[in-house]
């Protein structure tokens, strides 16, 4: 039987205001529009939409090279080319992961109210005979309004096939992990948006800015040395009760110089989950590629770089262009807010009909949703900043 390493990510944050419902055994028809995205041993992948197949209780996803089908005991996949990781995102069904199996009204607690208990990603015993091992990392960590996540539910399940003997898994699996839906449709918002803080310092083709005057059409400088138009800007203030209620609402302070060469030039200070340009020799060895964003929360390890908690109010402020890019703030290179599907839902509505009107509509392509640089999953982002922290280097040598 093939060793089993299960993770638990407090990263991708969703927040849910009506909570779990009342029959909490989810069924394979409770799983329509969840995304499945399988990616193979030869470097090919597919993304896969789940379907009900009767009204009741039945549902399946089918590709060119796997078929996955659940009713309401044990999940069914079969590929048929050797499949190195596995992703489910339940979001977009407003179902959740439950992995823990205490009760609400456990002791210790580990339970989010009204989800019971649960468990987290098993064998059938028609699969004990794998050789090699699994390594499972759940995300997208949940809570209900008011409250801090409990550290049991999550979005997105992740399996990673790539250490068994054929690279990846090749034929049938049966498996299972206890599942969850929501009362309501809609219900999981993500809260991870990157924002920064009013008075960081942008750079513009008029000098640098403080992002609080920044408007449409200004013209925002990005990597690649041109200027991008920038198509609006929001801003939002949470305040002390609302800090208070949600700790991850509090921001991360990089201070100056932290992230190496000489950047930022004064502290920066912006939400968890923005993410950070990191270019170093470290980046490359481990991703294979010379540069990757990482979110701020996970540089929180190092040196000079922490979360905020003096603060009594917070203001956010999002920069939107019409394509994902690297701008600078307080002279270090930064995401912009990457707008996508699940981004755009973490906006109001009168905002997301802006954007619609602004964007023709092409907000739901996947143009939109490209990244400037690799996003390493976040097991990897925290490996790639304990190894920076190990060998005393900077996270930017360029």
């Amino acid at each position: 039987m093939p060793a089993i390493t299960i993770n638990r990510l407090d990263e991708d944050p969703h927040e849910s205001v009506h909570g779990i419902r009342d029959d909490t055994s989810s069924r394979g028809v409770d799983l329509e529009g969840a995304r499945v995205t399988l990616s193979y041993a030869d470097g090919t992948s597919e993304t896969l939409t789940w379907y009900a197949t009767d009204p009741y209780t039945n549902g399946a996803a089918v590709g060119d090279n796997a078929e996955m089908s659940f009713g309401f005991d044990w999940h069914h996949l079969e590929t048929t080319k050797p499949l190195a990781s596995m992703q489910i995102d339940l979001q977009p069904a407003s179902s959740v992961f439950d992995t823990t199996t205490a009760a609400e009204d456990a002791p210790d607690g580990g339970s989010t109210p009204g989800s019971l208990g649960g468990f987290p990603f098993r064998l059938g015993e028609e699969s004990e005979d794998l050789a090699g091992d699994l390594d499972v990392t759940y995300s997208g960590i949940v809570n209900l309004a008011g409250s801090p996540p409990a550290g049991d539910l999550f979005t997105t399940m992740t399996v990673d096939f790539s250490d068994l003997p054929e690279g990846g898994l090749l034929g049938r699996l049966k498996w299972n992990s206890d599942i969850d839906t929501m009362r309501e449709e809609g219900d999981l918002v993500s809260t991870g948006v990157a924002c920064f803080t009013r008075g960081t310092l942008i750079a513009t083709d008029m000098g640098d800015l403080p992002v609080e005057v920044l408007t449409p059409g200004m013209r925002i400088l990005t990597q690649s040395g041109e200027y991008q138009k920038l198509v609006t800007a929001l801003r939002r203030s949470v305040d002390a009760s609302e800090l208070a209620k949600n700790p991850k609402l509090y921001p991360i302070r990089i201070t100056a110089g932290a992230l190496g060469a000489g950047l930022p030039k004064r502290d920066l200070i912006v939400s968890r989950q923005h993410r950070m340009m990191v270019q170093s020799g470290i980046v490359e060895r481990m991703c294979g590629v010379s540069t990757v964003l990482v979110a701020a929360i996970r540089l929180a390890e190092l040196p000079g770089i922490f979360v905020e908690e003096k603060v009594e109010r917070v203001e956010y402020f999002h920069l939107i262009f019409e394509n994902h890019d690297v701008v600078y703030a307080e002279g270090a290179p930064t995401e912009s807010f990457l707008l996508n599907a699940d981004t755009i839902k973490t906006i109001g509505t009168a905002q997301r009909e802006e954007f619609e009107a602004l964007f023709s509509g092409l907000i739901e392509t996947a143009t939109f949703g490209a990244h400037a640089h690799m996003i390493p999953p976040g097991a990897v982002q925290k490996k790639l900043v304990q190894r920076h922290k190990k060998n005393g280097r900077n996270l930017l040598t360029v």
